[in-house]
């Protein structure tokens, strides 16, 4: 039977699961969606246009997969959300033959909220930082890092890739009602790249690590700190397609 490429935008609440990637016995993204797919009699591979870690959210993920070419994407949509909602919603599904989420994205860009206080109601979703926040200090942190660059030592250990060269194309700190929020674009990220560079960043901050330090590992000179910020208040926001 002929089947049909769905190109599928979702966002999740990562609190509830152990990460993006499928893990045996454990409650994950792709699992969860497999499990939803399987009781409507849909086999098939999940594609996805990066791995997030346990307790990250995403605002705008991309996955794909295959269907039967007679299922009413409209109609997918409603009964994938009434079996995953609130924990995954399916926010767009569009049919796009040769299309793979990962090869196929352009750019990335991740957010990382701070927040000075904390209550059980956001906890999940914020990082609680109740140290005041030099953002002057932060941007011309964030500036060093704009450009192409070898992120080795900003990618946790056992990384699968071919290489470490990234380019990132934007980065800045702001500051809405009581939070600040850090913001960084680029081509791709390596697994835990940015959770490392927000806890230099925050080091950086706390003057237990300088500007110097930051540009010593990002040229390689010196392995300094490789600590992972919590997964928290990272989010994967967007993910750009030439269409």
């Amino acid at each position: 039977m002929e089947n049909k490429i769905l190109k599928c935008t979702i966002s999740y609440d990562g609190s509830k699961f152990y990460g993006m990637q499928y893990q045996p016995n454990k409650k994950t993204i792709i699992s969860q969606i497999k499990k939803a797919l399987n009781r409507l009699n849909i086999q098939t591979q999940i594609l996805h246009a990066g791995r997030t870690d346990k307790g990250v959210h995403a605002l705008n993920q991309v996955i794909s997969f295959e269907v039967p070419i007679y299922w009413d994407i409209n109609k997918l949509q409603k009964i994938l959300n009434q079996m995953l909602m609130p924990e995954i919603m399916f926010k767009k599904i569009e049919v796009k033959q040769n299309f793979n989420p990962r090869f196929d994205a352009k750019k990335r860009s991740y957010r990382y909220i701070l927040s000075p206080t904390t209550n059980p109601f956001i906890d999940n979703y914020i990082t609680y930082y109740p140290i005041p926040i030099n953002t002057q200090l932060l941007q011309n942190a964030l500036n060093l890092l704009k450009g192409r660059h070898d992120f080795e030592y900003f990618a946790k250990t056992g990384s699968d890739v071919n290489h470490y060269i990234r380019e990132i194309y934007d980065a800045y700190i702001l500051k809405y009602k009581n939070f600040h929020i850090i913001k960084i674009i680029g081509n791709g990220f390596l697994r835990g790249q940015i959770r490392i560079i927000v806890d230099f960043l925050l080091k950086i901050n706390e003057n237990k690590l300088s500007l110097k330090d930051l540009e010593l590992q990002l040229n390689k000179s010196k392995l300094i700190n490789k600590h992972l910020a919590k997964p928290n208040g990272l989010y994967l926001e967007r993910i750009w397609y030439n269409n």
